[in-house]
Order: C-alpha cells, then structure tokens, then sequence
C-alpha cells in the first residue's frame, strides 16, 4: 500500500493561492487560500508527486466552509488536468475536515495536482491525501492527524534542541526587536522568535501599520533610542518599517532570528520559565530553547498565558480601579483589529481591500454571504478614500481574535465586502466611486488588543492627564486614550471611539514590564501591565519599540548582577535609568546624571551659536526657543515647545563647540547626539520632510600637551548618536567641529559626553 501527503507549503507553484500559517496554533496546519482578484477564480496552485505502484486512489482533502450557510469558498481537485469528482469546501459545517475529492486510477511515475478555485472567495486547502489503501481514514483530531502525517512523510517527532541563550524575546514586532537588539548590543546571546516569515508585526509589510506614539498628539514628543534609530533607517534608505527592523536586526551578530516559528508552549519550575517549544509553521517540526530569561513580545502574550502568569482580558469593571470610563462589571470586550496589506511591494498600504479606477463603470453586487451595512448615510461615517476603507472598519468586540482568530478574521473578510459595497452603492462617494473595483483583499488582521499580564504595577486611566511621577519611570507614552466603540463600524451616530481623550507625554514605570508571578518574564507589547482604557494609549507601535529596549537593556543588566527583573527594579533601577539615557532613551525627569562622564564639569564654548531657533512641526506651526552651548551639558537631550536643550550653529559650516575640563583627565572614548527632528511628522503616514540640522560629518580633537590632536571622525551621519572610541590620553579640552549636515549650511547638537574609555558606554 502506498500512501502520500502533500502539504500546503509542498505547493510550489501557488498561483493566486496565498500561503497563510496565522492559524497553526488552532488549525495545526498551514493552508493555501485563493486570495487573488475577489469574485474572481483564482490561479491554480500546482504540486507535482509520485507514485511507484499503478492502481487506484483515493483523494482526502483537509479543508473548510469557512461561511457554511453559504459555502462560498468552493474548489475542485485536478489530477494531471482533470477534476475529480467532488465539489470541496461545501460541507455544512464549521470547522476544518477531511473530504473525500474522488476516486482515480493512476498508473506509476509523477502526477501533477491542482486546486481550481471555483468561486473566487476564500478557497481554502491544509493538505491533500493519495493513497491506494482503502481502509485508510485521516483522523480529524489534530494530535493524531499530525502523527499520521509525520509517520507516512518519515518525519521525525523527535522535539529538536533550538539552543540556549541568554535572552529570549518571543515576538518579532515593533517591541520584541528593539528588546533583542538592545540586548545583543549588550553581548548578551539573544534569540528572536517570530512566528510570522518577517518582522514587524503589525508594523511589517504584513500589517503596514506605522510606528506612530506620543509624537502624534504631543508637538516634539517623538520617541528616542531604538525607535527613532528604526525611523531614522527607514527614511535614509527608503526602506519599509519592516525592512528598516530586518536591516538592524542583521547587523547584530549576537542576535539569531527565528522566523515561522511559534511559541506553542512554556515549562515552568518555582515560578521561572525553564524552557518554550516552539513550532515551525511551514515544517510543523518541534523545537526546544533555552534561557534564564525571556520576554513575551507576541502581543496576545502567549508565551505568558503557557507560563502561568496573572494577566487581565477584555475590560475592568469600575470596582476594581475606580475608572470612570469603565463599564459597571467587567466583560470580555476587546477591540476589533482591522484587515491590513500592500498592493505591491513598496506601494500604498491599505485597509480590508485595494480598489482602482477601471477607467470604466464596474458595477458590485454583494455576495449573499457578505455583511449587509446600513444604507445612504445612516453609516454615520465620513469616508473619505475610495482605493482602501478607513481605519475604523472594525467588528463588534465581542468577536474573539485570541481563541478563535480564523474566524473573526473571515468575519472582517465579510465586513470588508459590506463596506465596499456601501462606498459604491449607498455612500455619499457613490459616483466618484462608480469605476472603481477591488483587485485585492487583506488577509491579515492587525489585532489591537488581547491579553494583558498583570505586573507590579497596573497602570490605569488615574494615571493620564494628573501629572503622575514615577520613581522607576523608564518610557512614556503619550497617544490618545484612543479606545474605539465597542460595536464597532456598527456604531451608528455614536461615532468609531468610545474614549479619545487626548493626554499628554506620560511616564511608564518599569513595573509594568514583567511578569508579578512569573519571576524571570519581561514584556513589551501591547499586552504590558495597563488597564484595558490605559492600553488606548500604550498600544501603539513607537511606544512599545521604546518598552522593548528598556527590556533589553534591563535583560543585560539582570545578567550582570544575577538579578530577576523585579529585583533589578529594586536594587538598580537608577542604573538602568541612566543606561537607558547613554543610549538615547529618554523619558519624562529623567536627566544624565552620570559621575563617569567627564563633560558635566567642562565649561562649553562655540565658534558660533543662532541667537533664536525655529522649531517647525506638522500643521504649520512652529516655536522660537533660544539655544546655548552650555546646553550640551545639562543632561537633557530634546527640544520642548518652549525650552532648547542644544547647542544651533545657523551661520554655515563648519562650525565647533568646545567643552574645557576642568583640570586634565584621561578621555578615550566620546558620544555626541545630534537633531533628527522630533517635531515633524506628527504622524507615521506623512511623507517625511526634508531635515537639514543633522549632523552628518565630524572632527573629534584632544587639546593635549603636543597642541590639538584629531582622535577621530564621523561621516555618513544620519542618527541621532555616534560614538568614537580611540587610544586614551591626558586631555584639557575636546573639540568638536561639524564639518558638514544635511542641509551643509546649519547644525543642531543636543549632547556631548566625554569618557575616560570606551567600557564607560556600559554601565
């Protein structure tokens, strides 16, 4: 007897069939969907296989009816070109089966295979069958159809050794790659676990969402450190958000990524992770990794959720933390995501489907299956786009995108075509949209909330808009308190948001970062320790890049002194803080205060500094603030609307600043930080500006006994920070010279530092 298993990832020629692995951790297996021109059949997908024996035999199919009143993702089995005889993905029922496509004879040598979409709407396939044993039925448990697998593919179910390190950050998002990187840069053994094939999470080119934070509502409150390094990449080199993550992530040797890999389970000994398997999600095979810390960056926390730790779902009732904005009980209400992608690679993102203008009238009907929207302007929505929806198409929040995310996602698919046809059939943009036709649909939900595990400290909405310190502050954030309508698009007048009260730049304390129970878990994502109305305005991506390189940096930290991440928060939190700060991590109150750097008590001159600065932000607004030498060196390193904390030469290039000690000392090591703009954009989506104050090229001098010495220089500049490290000597003074910025004509510093050697950048 002969049996055959061909897998979705075995489809190499896959047509208009996408390969979507979101959904291992509940349909075990991978699968192909026809996902191409909506309404449209899509291309085949093509898999060759062989037999070595004639005879006949029998095709199952792992499929769905992912709508089953409907049956709208309908397909056909061809073997060498012909169908068989069964109609797949019509059954009438909900969940994933095996179906029986026909019965063939076939003699000896290579077949070719192919999934004909019938209909054009979401065909789905996991795994195809051939045998010639007719006594033969796949099991339809997931633990045994996987051990039927392995056995008749001769895979091995043998758990693998993924390796051990000294740091594991599982989620690849806008938090867990600043946390590896951090940490890597630290020379800690880091790795990265993603369960997608990139980057990014919801800001890669599969969720396209912008790294936007507190920089949005707040003039000049754009994050620094990792985050702004993120930007700073993508502008320079034209890079996607995504690309910009995966250029850094590759120049850290420390660092080793692990892409289609998912966290499928924790073991947990005396409240510490001691171990997490993982899955391939094309592969499926197993694996084991190993650390004494990790961090949970996935968003939905699951590496939190396998190791036991306390976390919150849906909203706090008004008991618990005395919000005024929460509900009277608590409930299971999460906010909708929304489906996001890319045209094409590099081309406009968009939102639940990319339309484009025929050049003639192409009418729509909606599919019988597809969600119905009220009619004219009853919507109670300003559209204002025809190639995409808004951002705010959105389901109902009682949908659950944690247990049961196929589904809900199928049911944005739904909403998204109810959409479209009231932008073209109902809305106030009817006619200007009469040519317009969808020529691709989303795939991936761009999730906005899940699980949140529950820290020292649970920041709440008491903390926004009261002037709240923290002792242990270590971020902010600064978005709205953007909660959106819990009946989602459904609404009506209510409108798309439940809160949007606008709050200004906020401390994070690093309570919030780690696990209360879980004695050696970090988090960073969304999912750090906040109330659900907290979270609307923690949840975005460059505030949580900024959360990920605290927890990087305090991964390190904890290494070097044998400590858990509550321990290090209580015996060296003042230490991490000013790490943070060395790496250009600033928050709220928080000054260099560091008794190694030697340029505290220089005297600081200039060859020329601008009587008044102009600080241009979005909107047409800017703020006259009066820069000083003496800036370099009072330990903060942004601009406020009202304050300069930098040194500006405005007269031409090449200009010099000067910082005399106050008697000689040994210098071997300098970090200077320049202006990247922290005013313009507000917001993600705006096209970036021109920016002329960055300071490109520089000349580092030693005022020695000999006379003045150059130690070294910089060119190609485009970050906020740069180091030079050289041969220590006895030095009265250092000189810094920008010979040349962006724009060649001005230049803008905010920070100087001065080191006896370079093992000073580390705390």
């Amino acid at each position: 007897m002969l049996t055959k298993w061909i897998d979705a990832a075995d489809f190499k020629s896959r047509g208009g069939w996408q390969l979507d692995t979101q959904f291992v951790r509940e349909t075990a297996l991978p699968y192909l969907i026809a996902c191409n021109r909506p309404g449209e059949p899509a291309e085949n997908a093509v898999a060759k296989f062989t037999l070595t024996e004639p005879g006949t035999y029998r095709f199952f199919v792992r499929t769905k009816n992912w709508k089953p009143a409907f049956s709208p993702g309908k397909f056909n089995l061809l073997i060498n070109g012909s169908p068989l005889p069964a109609v797949c993905g019509a059954r009438p029922q909900y969940s994933w089966y095996w179906d029986i496509a026909g019965d063939l004879y076939l003699p000896a040598g290579t077949h070719t295979l192919a999934l004909k979409d019938l209909t054009g709407w979401l065909s789905r396939a996991a795994a195809v069958i051939v045998t010639n044993n007719m006594d033969f039925f796949p099991a339809g448990e997931p633990e045994r159809f996987l051990w039927q697998r392995a056995e008749i593919k001769g895979l091995s179910q043998q758990i693998q050794n993924g390796g051990n390190f000294d740091f594991i950050v599982v989620g690849g998002g806008p938090g867990g790659v600043p946390a590896a990187i951090a940490a890597a840069r630290k020379g800690l053994k880091v790795a990265l676990i993603q369960d997608r094939p990139v980057v990014g999470g919801n800001a890669s080119d599969e969720g396209t969402v912008g790294l936007d934070g507190a920089g949005g509502p707040n003039e000049g409150a754009q994050e620094t450190g990792i985050a702004n390094e993120i930007k700073c990449v993508r502008n320079r080199f034209g890079l996607t958000w995504q690309g910009a993550m995966e250029k850094l992530v590759a120049a850290e040797p420390n660092l080793t990524l692990f892409t289609n890999t998912l966290c499928t389970g924790a073991k947990t000994e005396s409240s510490r992770i001691t171990e997490i398997e993982c899955t391939n999600t094309l592969t499926l095979q197993k694996s084991r990794f190993t650390a004494p810390l990790f961090a949970d960056c996935t968003g939905d926390c699951w590496l939190a959720y396998y190791a036991g730790a306390l976390y919150h779902l849906g909203r706090e009732g008004r008991h618990e933390l005395n919000e005024s904005v929460a509900p009277e009980s608590g409930d299971l209400m999460t906010m909708s995501g929304c489906l996001r992608g890319r045209a094409k690679q590099n081309t406009l993102a968009f939102t639940g489907f990319y339309a484009e203008d025929t050049g003639r009238p192409a009418p729509f009907t909606l599919p019988d299956f597809a969600t119905k929207l009220p009619e004219g302007e009853a919507l109670c929505r300003n559209a204002q786009r025809l190639h995409s929806s808004e951002w705010w198409l959105e389901q109902r929040n009682d949908f659950d995108d944690l247990y049961d995310a196929e589904h809900t996602r199928d049911e944005l698919f739904c909403l998204t075509l109810g959409y479209f046809d009231w932008l073209k059939n109902s809305s106030p943009l009817k006619e200007k949209a009469t040519n317009y036709a969808i020529t691709k649909l989303s795939i991936f939900n761009a999730k906005r909330e899940n699980r949140r595990v529950v820290g020292d400290y649970l920041m709440n909405y008491n903390d926004f808009n009261c002037n709240r310190q923290f002792a242990d502050t270590v971020a902010y954030c600064g978005w709205n308190l953007d909660l959106h309508h819990v009946k989602g698009i459904f609404s009506g007048s209510e409108g798309p948001f439940f809160s949007n009260t606008r709050v200004p730049p906020t401390p994070i304390p690093y309570r919030c970062l780690y696990s209360k129970n879980i004695l050696n878990l970090f988090v960073a994502s969304r999912g750090i320790s906040v109330s659900h109305a907290a979270l609307g305005s923690t949840r975005v991506e460059s505030t949580i890049a900024t959360l990920g390189q605290v927890v990087g940096t305090a991964a390190a930290l904890c290494k070097k002194y044998g400590a858990t991440p509550r321990t290090l928060g209580q015996q060296h939190l003042k230490l991490l803080q000013q790490q943070l700060l060395l790496d250009d991590q600033t928050a709220p109150d928080l000054k260099n205060k560091d008794e190694q750097d030697l340029a505290r008590g220089c005297t600081v001159t200039a060859t020329a500094t601008a009587e008044q600065e102009v600080l241009e932000s979005c909107f047409e607004k800017t703020h006259t603030v009066t820069p000083k030498p003496e800036n370099l060196i009072n330990g903060l390193l942004r601009d406020t609307t009202t304050t300069s904390n930098g040194w500006y030469a405005c007269c031409g290039l090449p200009q010099s600043i000067t910082l005399t000690l106050p008697q000689p000392a040994t210098v071997g090591a300098l970090q200077i930080t320049t202006d990247t703009d922290l005013f313009r954009p507000f917001y993600s989506y705006y096209e970036v500006p021109f920016f002329g104050k960055t300071a490109t090229k520089l000349q580092a001098e030693l005022l020695t006994n000999n006379g003045w010495q150059t130690v070294g220089t910089v060119q190609h500049n485009f970050l906020r920070q740069m180091r030079l490290s050289f041969t220590p000597q006895t030095a009265k003074a250092v000189r810094i010279t920008v010979l040349d910025s962006a724009d060649h004509q001005t230049a803008k510093l905010f920070e100087v530092r001065i080191y006896s050697k370079a093992a000073d950048f580390e705390k």
